[in-house]
């Protein structure tokens, strides 16, 4: 009765891990990865407004390369200090530094996966899928990932406040490193910059 109550102590601390904990695990089982993605916003009534579709790249902690090639091409490059947004259509570059870029880009929280980033949500886990809403008032309603135990995200969703929702679905992930050049971003010629790092 004794040894079988000490191995129910032992076990018991991975059962009722958090869903913060959980999640956090999870993420931190694959730290570098490639695929491509599709894009379906809607609107708070469920109507199809825009899809889309693109690759990206992303290498813990806080690198990553999102490239949107259809219906607009647009490019997001984190190179672990600066968030670099970048949309040939207008000719413009937008800069930021990460660490403030965390409350308008959720995908963020993903690639840094810092334990206390999560302390900011409200986590609830059903399965697979995990619901963050921030603590604190915000633009973002729900941010819902999908990450399998292995670790592989397969599909995220940012609900706004007032109920568009776009989701993400990724496909043909492949646990690679990515190339180092896929995190470093130089302003093209000619094209206007907006360097919101002062």
């Amino acid at each position: 009765m004794r040894k079988m109550l000490m191995s129910l102590l032992l076990v018991a601390p991975a059962v009722f891990a958090t869903p913060q904990q959980e999640l956090n695990t999870r993420l931190g089982k694959l730290n570098n990865f490639t695929a491509s993605f599709e894009q379906r916003v809607t609107s708070p009534e469920g109507e199809l407004i825009s899809e889309g579709e693109g690759k990206l790249a992303m290498k813990r902690p806080n690198l990553f390369n999102w490239e949107t090639v259809r219906p607009d091409e647009n490019i997001l490059v984190s190179d672990g200090k600066t968030l670099w947004y970048y949309s040939p259509f207008i000719e413009q570059v937008t800069a930021m530094w990460l660490e403030d870029a965390t409350s308008q880009t959720p995908f963020v929280l993903l690639t840094r996966n810092d334990p206390k980033d999560w302390n900011n949500y409200n986590v609830k886990q059903d399965g697979d899928t995990f619901v963050l809403s921030p603590k604190q008032a915000s633009n973002l309603g729900e941010f819902i990932v999908d990450v399998r135990t292995d670790g592989r995200i397969t599909e995220f969703a940012v609900v706004e406040q007032d109920g568009q929702t776009s989701r993400f679905e990724l496909e043909n992930i492949k646990n690679v490193s990515p190339s180092a050049s896929l995190f470093s971003f130089t302003v093209p010629e000619g094209v206007e910059l907006d360097d919101q790092r002062q």
